[in-house]
């Protein structure tokens, strides 16, 4: 490789070198012995579990193969280097992942920072294109960084819930704490290989060989994972003796992962990694000897505001329906070499309303608040300066409490214009069973609500929650078709009990200042039946 294509960073008992064809750190050297096999790259893989192949779900992992989300390379679009303070230096590889021959992309920037102390901070900024949107209808496995060590590091500890794997939506009664093993007890002998091992809210994580090794910090946690599995024979593995040991140590740096679900459950969607907007993350690296304390090194003050790509982020915003309260707050980070006085404009529907001033060092970070009152109606974008805005819907329309109910089924029950007023009023969520002792099996019934939606509200299209329904629904707003979820028996039965249902109607289906009607077809195939859980709204403004 000619040097012209290589970047060395190098300072006391470290070298690194950063190959600018590839766009990531190649080799880290501490003390003259290589840690890496493989440096950081993004990934977004994960070997499926059982919920995300099989064909009673959505079969998740084929649109993650259509899409070539297994097969991702790295095309590098720039390369700059620079020395943005005492001891730092930057350098920032912008790039386009993806399949060879695929559409579906992100736009991935990663920013470097070598520290004199032999700290890495690495920032990551992933944003999905168009393409790859509307390639994944559901979710990914993952979003974060993955790099191979050395084969001797084989000893496995970290500072997050343990001793077992977790995931987001498997971690209550796991105790934080410093836990640790090789990095083969990490696998998990499933009936058919997949993934394994996560461990969530992660400070800090250690490969070693007992002379040393390489240390990972989370800014602020991580999902971290360990493997003695390469990737690829765990994805082609079928069963336990397929499993070979690899050549070098896995390791994966998570900013998110989804869940597991249950069986056969999938993952609520609190718990889904969702590809429609851009991911930004922070990771720290460093070589580490046997004598130094991963938790001492987690608790300094390390300039991690260098290694995001953006001055403003982590955009909060929360409203008080009942006081009418707004309240907002943002990131500000000093991301150059000199000491800045930065100026963070709140903004509602692209107007400064209010400014605050901060003042920080390089490479430093605060906090931004605001508090405004809102009292009349509308839909309104909320943001600091030019993050992307949160939409703001006053007033709250909620949808639990009453409904009117018939039993049976008759597709004119959707016309807005229908007479239901000897239909038998219910408040929900509540089971059928319950609120109208309809116990039969397997039947149908219908739901209608009447609703007034504020004329200030025109033009925008709206999120409906309307709950988790059992068995299998088709809802209608003002007798147009919004959302399915699960099969009737004319088309094959399938149920969806456990899925939240939230469709989204388009501004030409809404009554804007007047009232509309919500009506849904509910088929239950046994047991419990209706809409039984929530949540029933609010409604809100589609982002």
């Amino acid at each position: 490789m000619s040097a012209t294509d290589t970047i060395t960073v190098s300072g006391s008992g470290f070298e690194y070198t950063f190959d600018k064809v590839k766009g990531r750190l190649t080799s880290m050297k501490r003390d003259e012995e290589e840690l890496l096999a493989s440096g950081p790259r993004l990934n977004v893989w994960r070997t499926p579990i059982s919920n995300e192949n099989v064909s009673w779900g959505a079969a998740e992992v084929e649109e993650w193969r259509d899409a070539g989300l297994d097969r991702l390379e790295q095309t590098v679009n720039s390369v700059s280097v620079e020395s943005v303070a005492d001891q730092v230096t930057r350098i920032r590889f912008e790039t386009t992942v993806s399949a060879p021959g695929e559409d579906a992309s992100f736009a991935t920037d990663y920013l470097y920072h070598v520290l004199g102390t032999g700290d890495v901070l690495l920032g990551v900024r992933a944003t999905p294109n168009d393409a790859l949107k509307q390639a994944i209808s559901s979710w990914i496995g993952r979003v974060g960084v993955q790099l191979e060590l050395r084969d001797s590091l084989q000893q496995f500890n970290w500072y997050g819930r343990g001793p077992q794997e977790t995931y987001p939506d498997r971690k209550t009664g796991t105790k934080v704490g410093v836990h640790g093993g090789t990095v083969a007890d990490q696998y998990v002998p499933y009936v058919r290989p997949q993934d394994y091992g996560n461990k969530t809210d992660v400070q800090w994580a250690t490969l070693t060989d007992g002379s040393g090794g390489l240390a990972a910090f989370g800014h602020p946690s991580l999902n971290v994972s360990a493997h003695h599995i390469s990737p690829e024979n765990l994805d082609r593995a079928l069963f336990d003796y397929q499993i070979e040991d690899g050549d070098a140590v896995t390791l994966n740096l998570d900013h998110a992962v989804t869940g597991v679900g249950g069986t056969p459950i999938q993952t609520l969607p609190e718990y889904r990694v969702v590809p429609d907007d851009s991911f930004s993350f922070v990771v720290g690296l460093r070589p580490l000897t046997d004598e130094e304390s991963p938790m001492a090194l987690s608790r300094r003050n390390l300039p991690y505001a260098f290694a995001s790509a953006d001055t403003f982020g982590n955009l909060t915003v929360d409203f008080d329906v009942d006081t009418g309260r707004l309240d907002v707050s943002a990131v500000v980070r000093n991301t150059g070499g000199d000491p800045a006085e930065i100026n963070a404009p709140l903004k509602i529907d692209g107007e400064v309303v209010a400014t605050e001033t901060v003042s920080l060092q390089p490479g430093t970070k605060t906090r931004v608040s605001f508090e405004r009152n809102i009292e009349v109606a509308g839909i309104f974008e909320v943001t600091v300066d030019d993050l992307p805005p949160r939409l703001l819907t006053m007033p709250r329309i909620s949808l639990a409490g009453e409904w009117l109910f018939h039993r049976s089924d008759d597709f004119s029950w959707k016309a807005p214009s229908l007479d239901d007023s000897e239909w038998e009023t219910v408040t929900l969520p509540a089971n059928w069973e319950d609120h109208s002792d309809y116990t039969e099996n397997p039947v149908y019934g219908w739901f209608r609500k009447h609703f007034t939606v504020p004329a200030e509200w025109e033009g925008h299209a709206l999120k409906i929650p309307v709950g988790k329904i059992d068995d299998a629904d088709e809802t209608f707003l003002n007798g147009a078709k919004i959302g399915q979820t699960g099969t009737f028996p004319e088309n094959g039965y399938e149920t969806a009990w456990s899925q939240a249902r939230r469709y989204t109607v388009q501004p030409e289906n809404v009554n804007f200042g007047g009232e509309n009607v919500l009506a849904i077809r509910v088929y239950d195939g046994g047991g419990g039946g209706g809409i039984y859980g929530g949540p029933l709204g609010p409604i809100t403004a589609a982002d």
